[in-house]
């Protein structure tokens, strides 16, 4: 241990005090002696207080170390989780946390009374009831305001710059928000013209969604949109109904810069009135915005096997190259931004390759795809590669009526951006 201005020392630290192995280390636990200095310094270490003969299991944490209450928590859960599940009884899986040595005396104190209660004060006709063995869960779950709106909602807490979203799961839900199915989205909504910032944890098997609803000019919620624009993550803590830990685990997707627009959005919307933003929220709550299967063309695919395969991909695009369109695929679908960019860029690519006449909206991205140095070389590379797919009729997959159609967009096109033969570029060209 290093101390300022002082010779380092070895102590030894104890983070398990199991009482029925070693009974001497109790007292010590209890008085808060456990890892005090000779001196009288005492460590701020938490430890596990375990005694297997009562079916207690506690984490104490030190008052000077609450901050990091979640992380420990999570180290502990994610110790528990690698063991066999039959390996870890049922007391120790619904483990409490206390803090400081006063909390644990009280915890344990609390627990002999609750004890007297139930069996002195049972009728002598009836078998007396058994003290429950599991601890209560308070300390292990979220601030109780959390759990206001927790059927239907997310709730959301920042510990030591990380974020946890807590999940409140039915009795006919408990499959739902597994790891490998989960997802995790950014919403932006605007409502009474002002931004609400929606975080969804969403599940493909089962369909279940969970909303938490951010004001991004109050300074809690804008710090967890700055955490999210910086590293699109969060852990996932999922409890039952009456609040049993189900599971726990991390979640990331590729929408940082998703997160950084609803920022820069808001950044544009009034201020909120007192009362306001309530009632904005409600109804959001009301009427939110969709999250089921939409088609759209943002998705990564493989390369076009023919020109009818491309036409009908750009035509696709083409019906989402509108402002609005692309507000919705990047804010209201929430499709990662990364994807939104590499599938344009696909499509794009698949429609020079065959020479598929673009729209005035695409063939400015096509250049800055660097297809092509400009639109007047873009539009004679596009003539060129349409009149080789055109060499082979038997595979290109066009209908007579899609090859005037596209002959006549690209005549178009020459008249609007001039003519070019473009002898030197290639009838595949793609950087």
């Amino acid at each position: 241990m290093f101390r300022q201005d002082r010779e380092p020392i070895e102590v030894e630290v104890y983070r398990v005090v199991n009482v029925a192995e070693n009974p001497e280390l109790r007292e010590s636990a209890l008085r808060g002696t456990l890892h005090r200095l000779d001196d009288g310094e005492v460590i701020d270490v938490p430890f596990i207080y375990h005694d297997p003969d009562a079916h207690r299991f506690v984490l104490v944490i030190p008052h000077a170390a609450r901050g990091r209450e979640l992380s420990e928590r999570a180290k502990l859960l994610d110790s528990l989780m690698k063991e066999h599940e039959e390996d870890v009884p049922d007391y120790v899986r619904h483990f409490v946390i206390v803090f400081g040595r006063h909390g644990l005396d009280r915890y344990l104190e609390d627990l002999q009374t609750t004890e007297v209660e139930l069996t002195e004060l049972e009728p002598l006709d009836r078998p007396p009831l058994v003290a429950s063995q599991y601890p209560r869960p308070a300390t292990l779950l979220p601030p109780a305001e959390f759990w206001a709106r927790a059927s239907a909602e997310l709730a959301l807490l920042i510990d030591d710059e990380e974020l946890w979203i807590f999940v409140q799961l039915g009795a006919g839900e408990h499959d739902a928000f597994a790891e490998d199915s989960s997802d995790l989205l950014i919403q932006l909504k605007t409502v009474h013209q002002l931004a609400i910032g929606i975080l969804l944890l969403t599940d493909r098997q089962t369909n279940a969604v969970r909303r938490a609803y951010l004001n991004p000019q109050r300074s809690a919620d804008e710090r967890i949109l700055e955490l999210l624009r910086r590293d699109f993550h969060a852990t996932v803590v999922a409890y039952s109904d009456h609040r049993v830990l189900l599971r726990s685990f991390r979640l990331e997707a590729p929408r940082a810069a998703n997160a950084k627009m609803i920022l820069d959005r808001s950044e544009l919307a009034p201020q909120a009135l007192p009362g306001r933003w309530e009632e904005a929220v409600e109804a959001c709550r009301l009427t939110p915005p969709a999250t089921g299967q939409v088609d759209h063309p943002f998705v990564l695919e493989d390369v076009a096997s023919n020109a009818a395969e491309a036409l009908g991909r750009l035509e696709r695009l083409q019906a989402w190259t509108s402002p609005k369109k692309v507000d919705e695929a990047l804010l209201v679908i929430s499709v990662p931004r990364p994807v939104f960019e590499l599938s344009r860029r696909r499509l794009v690519s698949d429609a020079l390759r065959f020479g598929l006449a673009m729209s005035n909206e695409l063939l400015p991205q096509a250049v800055r795809f660097g297809l092509a140095p400009d639109a007047q070389q873009l539009a004679a590379v596009l003539e060129q590669n349409f009149e080789q797919t055109l060499s082979a009729p038997s595979v290109h997959g066009l209908s007579d009526s899609q090859i005037q159609a596209n002959r006549n967009a690209l005549a178009r096109l020459r008249q609007i951006h001039g003519t070019s033969t473009a002898p030197g570029l290639s009838c595949n060209m793609e950087h």
